[in-house]
């Protein structure tokens, strides 16, 4: 994990609203799951309707995803990155959602996540995520990342 940043209490606060994502993501909590996302949030997705706008938006799409996992799941992230400069955070990586029981991958695999966040009212709050996977531009194919 390579973090970069102007304060370690920034640091902690980010790293604790990825571990929090992460954690209600597994228990299927969507208010805990919405918690730390901007009411105007923008969030681009890999997945049809590929655009969302406002933190209802991204509640509703993993309201409807659910249905499609496994009953179990987890996230597992890496080469986590994350630059804080006063008030605005950066964060990217790879993720992927995996069967807890089996401990594959429940969706395509790795995907790129980049999510930027601003401290409003001295809350960080995430008002960008932009979730992606690379594409063969010779083939216009998906290009699955199976491990990085």
């Amino acid at each position: 994990m390579s973090i970069e940043s102007n304060s370690a209490q920034d640091q902690a606060q980010l790293r604790q609203l990825i571990s929090d994502w992460r954690s209600a993501l597994s228990a299927r909590n969507l208010d805990r799951l919405v918690e730390h996302y901007a009411p105007n949030v923008v969030f681009f997705d890999a997945v049809p309707p590929y655009e969302h706008r406002g933190v209802n938006a991204y509640r509703q799409t993993w309201e409807a995803m659910f249905p499609h996992l496994p009953p179990r799941i987890e996230s597992e992230i890496r080469d986590l990155n994350i630059t804080v400069n006063g008030d605005v955070a950066f964060m990217h990586c790879l993720n992927q959602i995996i069967n807890s029981e089996t401990r594959e991958a429940a969706t395509c695999g790795w995907v790129r996540v980049t999510a930027c966040y601003e401290r409003q009212q001295g809350v960080w709050k995430v008002v960008h995520e932009h979730v992606s996977v690379p594409f063969d531009p010779m083939t216009s194919q998906a290009a699955f990342i199976r491990e990085p």
